[in-house]
């Protein structure tokens, strides 16, 4: 009986430590603080050179970015109309905070956290108006801390994109409509 609590009061210890140590992460990046863009993380897309740091994704319409991109579809709809659609479909973002909106809602900018730890990523959404009936998008994800995120920037748009294009394609409901 004796063997098994040495063997057992380090690993106990450990686990506290560990448990202690998750607790602490979760508690300082889930600070209000994480909520602020300081002033080196501001971006505007168009200006962005490669090589972009790691960990972070891009994805343009054509001829949008300097930085080559990833393609977004071409939406068969104003840019307001596609802010609207793009605001209904964020609000179901799981842990997600806009901080910023610029160039009159042309530009937002928002901080999701990761579900264990909290870490905050920086997604900065530009609307881009391309005729009175047609408009895009280009979004930057990148990660606040860490230089690997296991591709979650690139998972995170490319999600975003198809909801996107899924809300876009959904009959507009009005009032009273049944």
């Amino acid at each position: 009986m004796r063997k098994e609590c040495l063997v057992l009061i380090p690993l106990l210890a450990a686990a506290s430590m560990l448990t202690a140590s998750i607790l602490a992460v979760r508690i300082f990046m889930g600070q209000p603080s994480q909520d602020r863009l300081a002033r080196q993380e501001h971006v505007d897309i168009t200006t962005l050179r490669p090589p972009l740091p790691p960990p972070s994704f891009l994805a343009c319409p054509p001829d949008y970015c300097a930085a080559a991109g990833n393609s977004v579809p071409i939406f068969a709809m104003p840019w307001l109309r596609l802010h609207e659609v793009w605001a209904q479909m964020i609000a179901r973002q799981p842990r997600i905070v806009r901080i910023a909106e610029e160039l009159d809602g042309r530009r937002l900018v928002y901080i999701q956290h990761s579900s264990l730890f909290r870490f905050p990523d920086i997604i900065t959404v530009e609307f881009v108006p391309l005729g009175p009936d047609r408009s895009s998008l280009a979004l930057y994800s990148r990660s606040r801390y860490g230089h690997y995120d296991f591709r979650q920037n690139r998972r995170r748009i490319e999600t975003w994109l198809a909801r996107l294009s899924d809300f876009a394609a959904a009959p507009v409901a009005h009032p009273g409509a049944r």
